[in-house]
């Protein structure tokens, strides 16, 4: 006798297809990778985030070379600045496979006024609720998530009141100076 009739002789025969269509699979989203698919809220989360540390961090470096050498601060500035390119361009990759769009849809990032528009589609449109062709559903988010995406919503509309505070006052004075200059 084999071991399943030994268990339950009336049980249907459990087969893998009936299984894995009704039971519902999420995969975590890795953090370096080109593959899987990434909700909205580590999306929003992880590009605010790492942007401003690999910034500050790019900032503190070529600050500290700029008195040493001109041309060295500038290198490990670009070298920040090409890994959070490279980053960047892998959350937005793994967001379009999210939301069941081809991870070549990045390359719209380049171009003038599309690009407002793919941001706005990453951030604002809900992924797929089932797996796709890029992947099982993405985790639901933890609290961790959740206290990352109010720090960066933060440190958003921080960044932008300050960049205000500061260009809103020159703008101003370059405006009395061009009317003081027509006179």
């Amino acid at each position: 006798m084999t071991s399943s009739i030994a268990e339950d002789p009336y049980a249907s025969p459990k087969t893998s297809d009936l299984d894995s269509a009704t039971a519902e699979t999420f995969s975590q989203p890795p953090l370096f990778s080109f593959n899987g698919r990434i909700g909205r809220m580590r999306y929003f989360s992880y590009l605010v985030l790492s942007s401003i540390l690999l910034m500050f961090v790019a900032g503190i470096a070529a600050a500290m070379l700029l008195p040493v050498d001109l041309s060295a601060s500038l290198y490990v500035y670009g070298a920040f600045f090409i890994c959070i390119t490279v980053y960047g361009l892998s959350l937005n990759v793994r967001r379009l496979h999210d939301l069941d769009k081809s991870g070549w849809w990045s390359f719209l990032m380049a171009l003038p006024i599309l690009n407002l528009l793919l941001m706005v589609f990453l951030v604002f449109f809900p992924g797929s609720k089932r797996r796709n062709g890029f992947g099982d559903k993405p985790t639901s988010n933890g609290i961790g998530v959740f206290i990352a995406f109010a720090l960066s919503l933060l440190l958003s509309f921080a960044y932008v009141g300050t960049l205000m505070v500061i260009a809103l006052p020159a703008y101003q004075e370059y405006v009395e100076r061009a009317q003081q200059a027509a006179q």
